[in-house]
């Protein structure tokens, strides 16, 4: 094989990625947007000894699960990798790519529930677009897969209506104000990113090489027009960085508002973190909730050598817990965990400053700082403190919760954790491959007692996944 060949070859297996996956004298070749079952036309535009990757050119026999993608962008935009399958399929896909990944690199053999899922389409709460040019005029939009080329956009379908009226306003009042577009080679050039989050109402940040941000008031007369209710901040970035935001984000029009999350209202942060997808979040964090106090109520009764049957509908009125959560973000989880656990002591720890002071607003509305300590840190140095603190403690009703970002949990995280003996871990992940890497850290030591995948990002590749680990005795 080299790069340009045509080839007609059959789809026998799905990639990491969402690809479809063909094998020529025994080498992989992943072909993105094929199906497996199809026989596709291809092109090879990457060769390897070991492995290859191509374009279709066209779809042969087309498999019963191919559909027609929703949005017209699907295929040129990078955010979305699975719109040509239909649904029910992509959740297997995913599934089985969690599978897979446990089995070879975690080494072990999992009892992997089905997905759980919500809406399909206008689930984001969330949009990042960067800035570009279109025939010489100022357009927001996705980067092209594995690029930095911007596909321009009028509407995102996992966004809703509310996206397309802000692309309007940003692009229309980049253009009125001729304002210029960043460019990173000569790192030139003013406009670098629109990010917005859109819960009970609108937040809006300018991501921009400058100082200031020019023509607020032309933005706000056009956001005016579409949204009844919304804040503006602008973050300068004047670095030559990959990095989104600045170091801060400056309040230029409006009043924070406070958001509901849940059960709960809380003001956040655009350099804040948090899960894109509300229905799934609430989903999780559930769950998380009813596995801590499982576990707390077995270990109270394992102590009194009594068999009790627990029930979900039991309320919760055991002994004092511990908890350390890692990765905590702006405290939802936290404080659903303080107000279901009147008994519960929690130190919270996050290493960038506006999550923890969403984190504290929260509590302080809560009147829970009796039972929560938020910690402003870097996770590994955090833990090292507190279990030091409490290296004398009985960790038997211990909880560590981990909520780490895609690369996972650093292994001085991970060494600290082996070394206190929680008795229970509950690891929350959007990446299955440092998922398994960093279960078979903690493994013999903590193995899985449930595995739950959640479809935090439906048409992707991405999946999140709940599991919750017990300490071997």
């Amino acid at each position: 094989m080299k790069k340009d060949d045509i080839l007609i070859v059959e789809i026998i297996d799905m990639g990491a990625s969402g690809e479809g996956v063909a094998k020529v004298d025994g080498v992989p070749v992943f072909v993105p947007f094929a199906i497996m079952g199809e026989t596709v036309k291809i092109q090879l535009n990457y060769c390897k000894k070991e492995y290859a990757f191509a374009d279709i050119i066209e779809v042969l026999s087309s498999s019963n699960e191919r559909i027609n993608p929703r949005c017209v962008h699907f295929g040129k935009c990078g955010g979305c990798d699975l719109q040509h399958i239909n649904y029910a399929k992509q959740l297997e896909i995913k599934r089985a790519n969690l599978i897979n990944n446990l089995r070879k690199i975690a080494g072990i053999n999992p009892n992997v529930n089905e997905v759980i899922f919500d809406k399909e389409w206008e689930y984001r709460n969330k949009l990042s677009l960067p800035f570009g040019l279109q025939n010489g005029k100022v357009a927001v939009g996705f980067f092209e897969k594995n690029s930095h080329t911007i596909v321009p956009m009028k509407e995102c379908p996992l966004h809703g209506e509310w996206a397309i009226n802000l692309i309007d306003c940003v692009t229309s009042w980049a253009n009125e104000a001729k304002l210029s577009v960043y460019d990173e080679r000569t790192q030139k050039g003013f406009l670098r990113h629109a990010v917005a989050r859109m819960l009970d109402t609108l937040s809006l940040t300018i991501v921009g090489n400058s100082k200031v941000l020019p023509a607020v008031d032309l933005l706000v007369s056009k956001l005016k027009a579409k949204f009844d209710n919304f804040e503006v901040y602008f973050s300068s970035n004047t670095k030559n960085t990959n990095v989104i935001f600045g170091e801060t984000a400056k309040l230029v029009y409006g009043i924070p508002q406070k958001q509901t999350l849940g059960e709960l209202k809380a003001q956040i942060s655009p350099l804040s973190f948090l899960q894109v997808n509300n229905a799934i979040r609430d989903k999780i964090y559930e769950k998380v909730c009813l596995e801590i106090e499982r576990n707390s109520k077995q270990s109270a009764s394992e102590e009194n050598q009594v068999s009790t049957e627990f029930s979900e509908n039991q309320p919760y009125n055991n002994k004092s817990i511990q908890i350390v959560e890692l990765y905590s973000g702006v405290g939802i989880l936290t404080a659903e965990l303080a107000l279901r656990m009147p008994n519960a002591k929690i130190n919270a720890v996050e290493i960038v400053p506006e999550a923890v002071a969403d984190a504290d607003k929260l509590m302080a509305e809560k009147n829970l700082f009796d039972r929560v300590t938020n910690i402003c840190a870097d996770a590994s140095e955090a833990l090292q403190k507190l279990f030091c603190s409490n290296k004398n403690g009985n960790n038997s009703s211990m909880t560590v919760i981990l909520d780490p970002p895609r690369k996972g949990c650093d292994s001085v995280v991970l060494d600290a954790i082996l070394k206190f003996a929680p008795a229970q871990i509950i690891y929350i992940s959007c990446n299955s491959a440092t998922l398994a890497r960093d279960l078979k850290i903690l493994a013999p030591d903590y193995l899985p007692t449930s595995i739950i995948p959640f479809d935090m990002f439906p048409q992707t590749k991405h999946l999140e996944t709940l599991v919750c680990l017990k300490k071997q005795v």
